[in-house]
C-alpha cells in the first residue's frame, strides 16, 4: 500500500496489521533502556512484583503497535507527524512469548483550518494477545490533502 491523502481516511476504515511476537530479550532489551523496573528488566524478580511473572513495558507494546500501523504503508510519503496520543488504557500485562495484533479504525478525518495541504486525522487503536485485549488508545496523525497538492 502507498502512502494514504486526507481524502483516503474516511470514518469506519479498519486497519489490519501484521502480528508481532514478543520474547522475553525484547522485553528486557527494550525495558533496561526505557522503563527498567524489575518486572521487565528480571524474569526472576518479576516473580515477586505485582504482577508475579515477566511483563512488557505498556511503553514497549504503544511503540510496536505505532510501528504496525507505519508498516501498513498509509502513512508512507503523506505523513506529517503526529501532536499527540489520548485515552491510553493498558487493560492487561503482555507476556514473553505472546503476538501483538493490532486493528487501528479511523474515527476522525478533517482538513486543517491553518493549512489546505493536510488534513488531521484520529485513530483507535485496538491491541490483543492469545490472552486478549491488553491495550487501548488513540493517535491524532497530519497527512497530506490531495486538495493542498491540487491548489
Amino acid at each position: 500500500m502507498s502512502g494514504l491523502y486526507l481524502e483516503d481516511y474516511t470514518v469506519g476504515r479498519v486497519f489490519e496489521t501484521e502480528p508481532v511476537k514478543l520474547d522475553a530479550d525484547e522485553i528486557i532489551w527494550f525495558a533496561e533502556r526505557h522503563d527498567p523496573q524489575d518486572f521487565h528488566t528480571n524474569p526472576e524478580r518479576a516473580k515477586d512484583s505485582a504482577f508475579g511473572e515477566h511483563v512488557a513495558s505498556g511503553f514497549q507494546t504503544v511503540a510496536i503497535a505505532t510501528g504496525q500501523f507505519i508498516r501498513t504503508g498509509a502513512v508512507d510519503g503523506t505523513g506529517l507527524g503526529g501532536p499527540g496520543m489520548d485515552k491510553i488504557r493498558w487493560t492487561a500485562p503482555v507476556r514473553p512469548g505472546e503476538t501483538l495484533q493490532t486493528q487501528v479504525e479511523v474515527t476522525k478525518a478533517r482538513a486543517t483550518r491553518s493549512d489546505p495541504g493536510r488534513g488531521v486525522v484520529t485513530l483507535a487503536f485496538a491491541v490483543t494477545t492469545e490472552s486478549g485485549p491488553v491495550l487501548t488508545f488513540e493517535a491524532t496523525i497530519f497527512v497530506r490533502s490531495r486538495a493542498g497538492e491540487q491548489a
